[in-house]
């Protein structure tokens, strides 16, 4: 019997304006997780800070699997695939919060001895699984932005602003202590992994092929095509569909444009190859999406995306 591939859903939010957080709490987030879907991995278009309260079970981090308990903090940026699930179905409290990091990084904060790309490369490579007792520093920060959106006192925007500084240093630090154990090929593997994400992202528009992103890191096609997989558990032309793809719907939910311009402005050379990956990832055409007003909000845009291997 042939394997079963995987399904990984993309879970869409909208930060609402003024904001670079937006955040989760209260009873909603008691419950059973996993105990509707078996195996559906999922990713964001936001970083996810997830806290734990009580309960037990196993976060899966991409291929990593890790047990959880109450008095945990993940961390999960964007584009990464994970999923929770509680250990016999019972129950567990946790409450989230999503924050903008890329823009609030750009738009509010400067480093003498970095740009801020290099800041959101650093933060964004990886998932974390942080005891609330192993650093007291970075708990009381998501702490305090939980209260500061549970309470909304006045100044509670400006009072998140410098929490997430605080946010973004911690970060930084632990991404330096864990980079300076990584070994040189791992160090090496990842470089390749970053630069690709970042020519796609600033060449999806463009009729862009595999060979190009290779060449820009300095590999053959076959071999960028495998450290990619392995790395990111995707292939890297479902990786440039899918920032495509979520470009279209930004474009199609602010703009009154044809879908025939929709489609070239993200990068797709006919319509018909625009409307063929759009309903692979989404479900639906372009004009069925445009349609529907249950795509607005918190709301999510099923993607399936396999993560099986070769072509």
């Amino acid at each position: 019997m042939a394997k079963q591939k995987k399904q990984i859903e993309y879970r869409y939010y909208e930060i609402p304006d003024g904001h670079y957080v937006m955040a989760l709490l209260g009873d909603t987030w008691v419950r059973s997780y996993g105990a509707e879907q078996e195996n559906l991995l999922h990713f964001h278009n936001y970083m996810e800070i997830g806290y734990c309260y009580w309960g037990n079970g196993h976060l899966t981090i991409e291929e990593s699997k890790v047990p959880y308990k109450g008095g945990i903090i993940t961390i999960i940026p964007e584009n990464i695939p994970h999923e929770t699930k509680s250990f016999n179905q019972g129950v567990c409290k946790w409450e989230y919060i999503y924050i903008d990091l890329d823009s609030f990084i750009r738009n509010e904060m400067s480093f003498k001895r970095m740009l801020p790309e290099e800041v959101i490369k650093r933060i964004n490579n990886q998932g974390y699984v942080v005891q609330w007792n192993q650093n007291k520093a970075l708990t009381n920060v998501v702490r305090n932005i939980i209260e500061e959106y549970r309470e909304k006192k006045p100044y509670y925007k400006d009072a998140v602003k410098g929490y997430l500084r605080a946010f973004v240093v911690e970060l930084l630090r632990i991404n330096e202590d864990m980079s300076s154990s990584l070994t040189l090929e791992e160090k090496r593997l990842n470089s390749y992994i970053e630069k690709s994400v970042s020519y796609i992202a600033e060449h999806y528009a463009e009729d862009l092929k595999m060979s190009d992103v290779a060449h820009e890191c300095g590999l053959s096609e076959s071999h960028f095509r495998r450290i990619f997989e392995e790395s990111m558990s995707m292939k890297p032309l479902d990786y440039l569909n899918m920032i495509r793809i979520d470009k279209a719907c930004e474009i199609i939910q602010n703009k009154d444009y044809a879908m025939e311009e929709v489609g070239f402005r993200v990068g797709y050379q006919t319509p018909s190859t625009f409307n063929r990956n759009f309903k692979k990832l989404t479900g639906k055409t372009p004009y069925q999406w445009k349609k529907d007003e249950n795509h607005l909000g918190l709301t999510k845009k099923n993607y399936k995306i396999s993560a099986k291997k070769g072509w």
